[in-house]
């Protein structure tokens, strides 16, 4: 008995073994073959392993994020040998994010930020090696302007770096003195929450998670399609095995073992392909994370999960495949008669597919738990699966249909599409997937982004900056002096500027409830600005220095448009003569300020300073600006349009002011909102769409492989068309058509599925559909374009075997 079980096993390794020495054997042509699935496994797998990998580039990344931070940290840290002020001066160069901070040791041994060995003084800075090379490079003229007196002391070391491109440094200063708003007092570096991706949102998750199932799916329908390659050449070589006496069940490991040697080879090059990919990847930044090649490490559970399915896979293909084939000592036999294709059993994945994906609910609030996300991902995957097992059907009902009618060209296109639907439907269906899974996501992502709250700032933002001193680090006697600087630099053609506070009720008028507690005083936003500003500000016919005036604030909608009614929570309305103490907060005595009896209410208008949201509004002559003991300096910079460098020009003059001050275009509406979700989508976006383009590139180059080995093996019949007289041009075309029909009806079927999919995931986060018509155009075009590529490279092969000794034969 124990002998019985043993002799399948022996009869299975002993024809997968046969099968591998007949791939890695065959002479030149076996090799051809199996080097043609190598390749495409290879890449396939090399893919797979990328993919693997960012769980662990990301993480890494986040970690020495964490380790370096200096926000979490107790309010009142002691002052010791150990402690430190850190103040944060983040900002930004030619559209590189540059992350700053100003040090200053409290004692002889203070802490310091993981790869700085010794913290800089006064005056010193130790950067990022990209910083440094920047700063030394012809690129970074304008930069170092911006540190102007400041020596440069060391380098950075990886590990205080998210990634090898990052531009960072730390600057000793001695403006630190106190903690204050925008400056920390730390012992140590390094706390805060674990570490994880930088995103909550639950609709952004759920297009990450359905964009990574639309670009990995067409990946593993690729490798499926990899290992068939070169099948037709194949099964005549098993019809000989089959004269010699061989039975059906050997001649079908033999095919699997074949298909087995072309999988381990694609996984060894899908490993080198991977290594060598590795090292351009240190030059991207997502969020301004990047990645170390040490960090991009796939998963060693993922890992085993590929190096075990990819073998499995092909093994499984090849005995499924055939299945359907009826190798004879004769001749090879396949799919006579004819099989009918079903269209029920395919419609069955997508009805899975939508019934796992329509009870979970997606809104404000976070998807929580793995089981969430695993419905998901299970969900998309049968539907784009489902769309891959409609396309055969669907090219065998088209095709079966078409008419004799048209030119050679066209007729000998159809009538090898009819004879061979499965082969190109194979080929098409990783196309089809890939733009299916991407037009769903656009399609979400353009309509999640439509609960962004409308910008309220007026006009174009182009050419216009801010500069705004919002910790209260420059004194409100160097306003002037600053607004002076900002007019007199190179490629600035006007600045506005104002002064933004607090009034309140006299510490005498505040009212204290019956268990002798302070109650909440009436605070008002206060802005101090001349009239240039204000008429920016508030709807007013006139204005004159000396004028004051009061908008009350309007209710706001959940979707952030003011309904026109009094905000529920509003201030009263300030009397005449009332006393108010201004910068009540400061600290010390507040002065106070009585409002004057020509006070105005009026309309606010949509403005920039309208980010303060300010209730009284007066000019220099009504509110003296000294009495504000505690106040904030905020600059709307207009720029000249013929001088793009002013950016740079800008944020210099307020960095040699005052490291701390933030000076930011206002076209840049993630850095001035304080938000990240804008860019996010952005970059969720860019990265689909450059994904898919990927896919499509290296689907194109298994569908280019493909045509090659159908073009080998239909040598024979292209020497007798060109016996015959007939005519290059005429194959030529007769390719192109081969190639087009199946991908033009599989982007038909992916740009309707994908739609359908999309509306799907719309239902589910409750948003209006907007279809990203211009990224679809992108998606089809590049198909286009995969597909004159497919055609052109093929033509070389194609005239070289139209010869006529291509007739001879043994």
């Amino acid at each position: 008995m124990e002998k019985d079980r043993r002799r399948p096993l022996r009869s299975w390794c002993r024809d997968l073994g046969m099968g591998v020495r007949f791939a890695v054997g065959g002479g030149r042509e076996g090799w051809i073959r199996t080097a043609l699935t190598a390749l495409g496994v290879g890449l396939g797998v090399a893919v797979l392993l990328l993919a693997a990998a960012v769980p662990h580039a990301v993480s890494t990344a986040v970690a020495r994020d964490k380790a370096r931070s200096d926000t979490f940290s107790p309010s009142s840290t002691a002052v010791t040998d150990r402690t430190l002020l850190v103040a944060q001066t983040d900002t930004a160069y030619r559209g590189q994010s540059l992350r700053g901070r100003l040090v200053r040791a409290d004692g002889a041994r203070p802490a310091t930020p993981p790869g700085v060995p010794r913290l800089p003084g006064p005056g010193e800075m130790v950067v990022s090696p990209a910083l440094a090379d920047l700063l030394a490079s012809s690129d970074g003229v304008d930069l170092r302007d911006r540190f102007r007196g400041v020596r440069t002391v060391g380098r950075i070391g990886a590990e205080g770096l998210t990634g090898p491109s990052e531009l960072a440094y730390y600057q000793g200063s001695d403006r630190l003195t106190d903690v204050r708003a925008g400056t920390t007092r730390i012992a140590s570096f390094g706390g805060g929450p674990d570490a994880a991706f930088p995103t909550t949102n639950p609709q952004l998750l759920l297009a990450i998670l359905v964009g990574s199932v639309a670009l990995l799916v067409p990946v593993a329908v690729f490798i499926a399609a990899a290992v068939r390659f070169g099948g037709e050449r194949r099964d005549r070589r098993l019809a000989a095995l089959r004269l010699v006496g061989t039975d059906r069940a050997t001649t079908r490991r033999i095919a699997a073992g074949e298909a087995l040697a072309g999988a381990l080879l694609g996984l060894l090059t899908g490993a080198v392909v991977f290594l060598a990919a590795r090292y351009p990847l240190s030059g991207i930044r997502v969020l301004d994370y990047g990645v170390f090649p040490s960090d991009v490490v796939p998963d060693w559970r993922l890992t085993a999960l590929v190096a075990l399915a990819v073998p499995a896979c092909s093994v499984g293909v090849a005995l499924l495949t055939m299945r359907r084939i009826t190798v004879e000592p004769l001749g090879v036999t396949r799919s006579a008669p004819p099989v009918r294709r079903r269209l029920w059993w395919r419609l069955l994945l997508p009805v899975a597919g939508v019934a796992l994906l329509w009870p979970v609910t997606v809104g404000h609030t976070a998807m929580v738990g793995v089981r969430v996300g695993a419905q998901v991902v299970a969900g998309t995957s049968l539907l784009l699966l489902g769309i891959a097992a409609l396309l055969p059907w669907l090219l065998d009902a088209v095709v079966s249909r078409i008419g004799a009618g048209g030119g050679p060209s066209w007729q000998l296109a159809v009538r090898r599409l009819q004879l061979s639907t499965t082969a190109a439907a194979r080929s098409v269906s990783g196309i089809t997937v890939a733009v299916a899974g991407v037009v769903a996501v656009q399609l979400l992502l353009a309509g999640v982004q439509t609960n962004d709250l409308p910008d309220p700032s007026p006009g174009p933002r182009e050419h216009q900056m801010m500069v705004a001193d919002r910790d209260g680090e420059l004194p409100v006697a160097g306003v002037p002096g600053l607004y002076d600087r900002l007019r007199g630099t190179t490629g600035v053609r006007s600045v506005y500027g104002s002064l933004l506070s607090f009034a309140g009720p006299l510490p005498s008028e505040v009212r204290r409830t019956p268990a002798g507690e302070v109650s909440d005083p009436v605070r008002y936003r206060l802005v101090v600005a001349d009239c240039d500003v204000l008429r920016r500000m508030v709807r007013t016919d006139r204005c004159a220095d000396g004028d004051t005036f009061y908008t009350p604030p309007k209710a706001v909608r959940e979707d952030g448009t003011e309904t026109g009614l009094p905000a529920p929570d509003a201030p009263p309305v300030p009397r005449p003569g009332t006393r108010l103490a201004v910068s009540p907060d400061a600290g010390s005595r507040p002065a106070v300020w009585t409002v004057p009896r020509t006070v105005r209410t009026v309309d606010a208008l949509p403005s920039f300073f309208s980010l303060h949201a300010a209730n009284i509004l007066a000019t220099p002559g009504a509110l003296n600006p000294a009495l504000l003991r505690s106040a904030s300096a905020e600059f709307e910079v207009h720029l000249d349009p013929d001088r793009p460098e002013a950016v740079e020009y800008v944020r210099n003059t307020a960095a040699q002011t005052d490291p701390r001050l933030t000076a930011m275009p206002l076209w840049d509406t993630s850095t001035r909102t304080g938000e990240r979700e804008p860019e996010l989508f952005d970059i969720v976006r860019a990265a689909l769409q450059a994904g898919a383009v990927a896919v499509l590139c290296l689907i194109g180059a298994g569908l280019l492989i493909s045509v090659l080995e159908q073009l080998r093996e239909r040598r024979l019949l292209l020497s007798a068309l060109d016996a015959i007289g007939t005519p290059r041009r005429t194959l030529g075309r007769s390719v192109l058509w081969q190639t087009a029909v199946p991908v033009v009806l599989g982007l038909a079927l992916a740009v309707g599925c994908g739609l359908g999919v999309g509306l799907l995931l719309l239902h589910l986060v409750g948003k209006p559909v907007l279809p990203d018509w211009a990224g679809i155009a992108v998606l089809t075009g590049t198909a286009g374009a995969v597909i004159l590529a497919v055609t052109a490279l093929s033509l070389p092969l194609l005239w070289r075997l139209m010869r006529p000794d291509g007739l001879r034969t043994e």
